[in-house]
């Protein structure tokens, strides 16, 4: 599929902020934006099975369930960006140790992924407990997530625009650094 919009992905460890940055550039850019909704919360709410032996099978759900949700908004949309809560790559970072890769086991590689999106805004899961939030569908600890966070950030460190954002940036300043990558990246 030749893709004629710009696929931003927001992604990094639990509580980085991604969902709510994304909630807010769609209040703001409204119709200039398509979102894709995190796949991981479809799935769980959606009852999947979350178990210790069925990760590779919930991750290569998720993976499908991601491809499908941003193939159907560049397919539907008129907008000319679309932001997706994660991405594609990330389901690396949980995949069991010793059992080859997803995207393996999907017949793709991270370079074929890479393509799908013209940038990578990576928000860190913050550092201190305190800034730490769990929700229904985030069950790690915050050793976990930390964990997770540096696993997540290792499976995009080769994405040719890769943003990272400090995990002690205020709320706001995360956001007008965001509107600059979006003017870069995406035009808008």
């Amino acid at each position: 599929m030749t893709r004629k919009k710009k696929r931003i992905v927001f992604t990094g460890g639990p509580s980085g902020g991604k969902t709510s940055t994304i909630e807010v550039l769609q209040r703001h850019f409204g119709k200039k934006v398509a979102v894709v909704p995190e796949a991981a919360s479809i799935i769980y709410t959606g009852g999947f099975p979350r178990k210790p032996e069925t990760v590779r099978y919930t991750q290569r759900a998720i993976y499908y369930v991601v491809r499908e949700l941003e193939d159907l908004m560049e397919k539907t949309s008129e907008a000319p960006v679309i932001l997706c809560d994660r991405g594609t790559v990330d389901g690396e970072a949980y995949w069991p140790s010793g059992e080859g890769t997803l995207l393996e086991s999907v017949g793709s590689s991270p370079e074929r992924e890479f393509e799908r999106y013209d940038a990578v805004v990576f928000m860190h899961t913050p550092k201190t407990l305190s800034f730490y939030q769990g929700s229904s569908t985030r069950i790690e600890s915050h050793r976990q997530a930390l964990d997770l966070d540096r696993r997540v950030l290792k499976v995009w460190e080769n994405h040719p625009h890769l943003y990272l954002l400090d995990e002690h940036t205020d709320f706001m300043e995360k956001m007008n650094r965001v509107m600059e990558i979006l003017a870069k990246e995406a035009g808008i």
